[in-house]
Parts: C-alpha cells; structure tokens; sequence
C-alpha cells in the first residue's frame, strides 16, 4: 500500500519544485538543476536534481536520494512523517501501513500535548482571571487580533494548573516531562511555565514545538523558553518564520531582531518578513534556515557594546553560509516596538533600506577606536581586525571589493590589504580545506562509472555487456552495481526508475547509484557505440589482470614444472588479447 503512495506521490511532486522551496538559488544546467549544497559548505555549486529523474546529489558530500530522503535530511524526519507531511502536499490520502516506531509515538504524542497546552494558555489570557495579562499585552500596543494570531497565552500563577488539566485529559506525567511542561518533583508534576505571557514556538512547518515565557511583574529570568525536548532544539528555530517565510520571499530579504515583542510588533505593523533567534546567539543552523528563503539579510541591534559585538559574531555566521548581509540599529535606544509606535512604519522600513553593508558598518567601528589620523600601528591594527571580517566572505567578487573599500578608508594601499588575506590563518575556510579523506576505497573505477551511468541512461544496451565477468571490474561493489542494473532492467524493460528499482537489489549501494544516475553523459553521447567501447575497454582490462596474474605464477613455478591446464589458459587469455591489439 505505501510502495503505491510512495510512486503517487513522486508523480504529484516535482522534486525540482519542491527542494527550491530550499535551495531557491537552483539554476538549470542541461536537464539538471544545480546550486550549492544546503547539507555542507561550500564555493562552487555540487548540488544537483533532477526532474526527470526524480532524484537529488550532491558531489560534495555524496548526500543523494529521492523526494523523500531530501526531505528527511532537510528537516530530520523519519520516513513516516516524511510520507505524511509529502501526502498532504500532493493531496494523497495517507494511512500508516504499519505501526509507528516508539520515537514517532514519543513525538507525535508531544505535538498533540503541545497543542493541547498552547489551547489552554490561550484560552486563559481570553477569559476571566487574564486580565493582568491582557493589559500588559495592551501595554505593549498588541491588538486582540494580533494576540489570537500568534496564538499568546497565560501561565498563571499556580504550581499545577496546566499538569491537572492535561491528566484530566490522559496524558501522563512522563508526558508532561517529555514535552518540557513540567518539572517532576517528590510532589508530582509542576508546571514549567508560571505567572508567565506565553509565546508558542512555532516551526517552519506550522507545528507547536515548545513555548516561551515572559514573566509578568518581577522576577527572573525574564524570559524562559521550552527545555531541549524530542521536538525542540532553540539553536533550530527562528520565531516567526511560520509566518515570515512568504513575506521573506516576497521582499527578497529577511530581518533579524531580538526578541518575540520585536517580531509581534513588526508582523502587526505590516513588516512580515522579520523573524528571531529564540534567546541564543546566532547559528549556522539558523544561517541555513534562513538561506532556505533569501540571500539578503538585515541585522537590526542594539547599539550597545554586547549589541555590536552579537551583530557583528551573527552577520559573520551569515556571510559563511553565502548569505549578503546588511546592519541597522534604531535611534534613541529604541525597541522595534517603541519605534514603530512612535514613528510608523515607513519610517521604520526606512531604516531598514538605510542599514550598512557590514563591512562599511566594521570598518566605521574600528576607525572610531582610534584618534584621527592614524598612525602606522594602529592602521595595521585595523586592518588585522577588519581581514578577519574580510576572510569570512566566500564571494570572491565581493570580498575583492571589500578589500578595496578598507583599503580606501584605512588609507593603504589594496596589495596591503590582499596580502594580509594570503597568510593561511585568514584563507577562507573553504580555501584552507583539504580534501576530506575518502570513506574507503572506491565503489567503482572511472571507466566503470561510465559503463554503470550509460547503461542507467539506456538499459536497453545492457546485451552489449554480456560478455563481461566479475574479474572484468576492478571491486566487487561495481560487480553488485552492475548485476543488480541488469537484473531490474531483465525483469522489467519498460518500466521507469531503473537506479531505483536496482537499489533495492543492493540497498548498500543505494547512494552510489543515485550519483551514477544523476551523472551527465556527454555531449556527442550515442549509447551503443560508447555503451560498447566501455564494456570493451573493461573486459580488456580484465584480461591483462588476469594474463599477468598467470604470467606470476609460471614464473614462480619455474621452466619445465608449468602444469598443462595452466599453459592453456594463458594461451586462452592471450587469443582473447589478439581480438583488440588488431
């Protein structure tokens, strides 16, 4: 039953159009798509998918597979979930075919008590007993329909009330715990959260995966978020991405801010496109996320020095990840909030439009730390500073014109600057790597990865390689490669997917014949006659191997003592020679 949703869907969805909503820097290359990898850093696109295919590789990092294993990799999900969330978008109707596995029961299971809590909270801030609550909100110049789009809640001041009401529902005090709602004390569960405005956490997905809380009055700390759970991992999240993500596209450029208030301000104002890390610095997973969307990002700070200094360690994160980064900071100390209501949204989306390239923004720090004009220390000073920022920049292009724009500022010559970015210590990361060591040896020579691409391409050729053995490949993973093509295409010529119906002959090899498959033949390609050379080209090989191994072993035994059955082979293998030296 699954197998059948599994190709229904794979027709419904086009695996091209659908990793773009990842990777939407995709650009065509022949009948492939190409861009660089979203799974690993790098400068020159490996990434590739294909439509017709229905397949995905990268080159850089061997990640490869279909629909369903991108998605999985993308958003770490098991098969499962990934074939319920992929049914839903291709408008499959989808039932589990077999019982879920007991970390899909543990999270399903903490969505539902997520959800259940997340109803509750709300439910308290709407009704009698929120008041308090509601005025904050108020405060804060959140309208009611803001409040109910974000879904904002009530933890009131009580030590059981959300762990009474959910084991009056069923759900049990090690589910409680598991999802990060309540602590377990020698007294029974108490709740996590307490006197606190809530703030579900919503991921990019649309699901409840923990809460923040901001405690009303005093007290500390003065923000708390969800514990690390089978759902939630705040180092993964960016709050208000579930809603920001068209308006991120749209715009052509994502805002960075600092807190839930921030973005719940800016999305009612009309400014959709800004989102926030969840109380954490900035990280290369959240870069990831983000580069999922757009290529522009703005940084809006604080301009204080813990502001500056978070900045600028975020925006460098950024730029690793190939993203543009832009900075910005708000007049009078002002929270985005505060300046909004204060000046409207135009004005703020001025100062948006206004934010510095950020090496403009490093470079007017650093030659403010210095009294003017400076002498020959402290521009060297400068420039150590300003090249690590330089360093950073993966965009050869741009990071040519950065080295101009400081040279130009600090007043040296440009060599200077180049030159400092030559020492190894400030190579880009991808220029200082060395190539990863290989995971052992190699599947399959290049000659063969020819033969087993080809012959993927056309199958209908494989009768040309008959005459090939075992001894003909140089490992015996090429061998298994190379039966199990030949197999799925004898058992059904006509069908589609050959790479994939091989696969599950060697599921081992899995990987290895997705890159064979997304492979590109070349231009002047014609199937028969380079399917043949290939095959040709093989089996010669595999008859030198083969005549010199018995050539080794005549000379071990010596004149005179060489047994009759093995003279005869070595004439068999040197009559088979003749046929190509002709």
């Amino acid at each position: 039953m699954n197998n059948n949703i599994v190709e229904q869907i794979k027709d419904r969805l086009d695996i091209v159009e659908f990793i773009r909503q990842y990777v939407p820097d995709l650009k065509r290359a022949g009948k492939t798509y190409k861009a660089c990898c979203p799974f690993h850093k790098e400068k020159t696109p490996s990434f590739t998918c294909s439509s017709e295919k229905g397949l995905f590789y990268c080159f850089g990092c061997q990640e490869g597979g279909d629909i369903f294993a991108f998605l999985m990799k993308m958003e770490n999900l098991s098969f499962n979930e990934a074939l319920e969330k992929l049914a839903g978008l291709a408008g499959v109707e989808y039932k589990p075919a077999k019982p879920l596995t007991g970390e899909e029961i543990r999270r399903a299971n903490a969505r539902k008590l997520l959800d259940f809590a997340k109803a509750f909270y709300h439910k308290n801030l709407m009704s009698a007993g929120g008041e308090y609550a509601r005025a904050y909100v108020k405060e804060r110049n959140l309208t009611k329909e803001t409040c109910q789009k974000f879904e904002l809640g009530l933890a009131k001041n009580e030590p059981t009330a959300l762990a009474r009401e959910a084991k009056a529902a069923g759900y049990t005090d090690k589910d409680l715990k598991d999802a990060g709602l309540c602590v377990l004390t020698s007294y029974g569960p108490r709740d996590y959260y307490r006197n606190r405005l809530m703030f579900p956490i919503i991921n990019q997905r649309g699901d409840t995966v923990g809460f923040g809380g901001r405690i009303l009055g005093e007290g500390e700390p003065k923000y708390l978020n969800s514990p690390e759970t089978v759902l939630f991992t705040k180092s993964h999240i960016l709050y208000g991405l579930n809603f920001a993500g068209p308006a991120i596209r749209k715009a052509g450029r994502a805002v960075l801010l600092e807190g839930y208030m921030d973005v719940i301000a800016c999305h009612q104002a009309g400014v959709e496109y800004t989102v926030a890390p969840l109380g954490t610095s900035l990280t290369e997973d959240h870069a990831r996320l983000l580069k999922r969307y757009t290529d522009n990002v703005v940084v809006l700070f604080d301009p204080d020095a813990a502001g500056i200094k978070a900045a600028l360690r975020g925006a460098l994160i950024l730029i690793e990840r190939g993203l543009f980064v832009k900075v910005a900071s708000l007049p009078e100390g002002l929270d985005p909030d505060e300046y909004i209501a204060k000046y409207g949204k135009e004005s703020f989306e001025t100062v948006l439009n206004q934010a510095e390239d950020l090496i403009a923004f490093h470079t007017r720090l650093q030659l403010g730390l210095y009294p003017q004009p400076m002498d020959a220390q402290n521009k060297t000073r400068v420039i150590s500073e300003l090249a690590e920022t330089i360093a950073k920049q993966p965009d050869e292009i741009v990071r040519r014109e950065w080295a101009k724009y400081v040279a130009e500022h600090v007043g040296v010559d440009e060599q200077l600057v180049l030159e400092r970015l030559r020492k190894p210590a400030l190579q880009p990361a991808y220029a200082r790597r060395q190539p990863a060591p290989s995971a052992g040896a190699a599947v399959a020579s290049a000659a063969e990865e020819d033969l087993l691409s080809w012959l993927l391409k056309s199958p209908q050729h494989t009768v040309l390689c008959c005459e090939l053995s075992q001894e003909d490949f140089s490992t015996a993973a090429a061998w298994k490669i190379f039966q199990a093509v030949v197999q799925a295409h004898g058992e059904d010529p006509q069908a589609a997917n050959l790479a994939e119906r091989a696969a599950q002959k060697v599921p081992e090899y899995k990987t290895e014949l997705v890159k064979l498959a997304m492979l590109q033949a070349p231009a002047d390609f014609d199937p028969a006659r380079d399917i043949a050379a290939c095959a040709a080209k093989l089996e010669q090989a595999g008859l030198h191997k083969r005549l010199e191994a018995v050539r080794r072993q005549m000379k071990q035994l010596g004149a005179g003592n060489v047994p009759q059955e093995v003279f005869q082979k070595y004439m068999q293998l040197q009559n088979k020679l003749k046929k190509y030296r002709s």
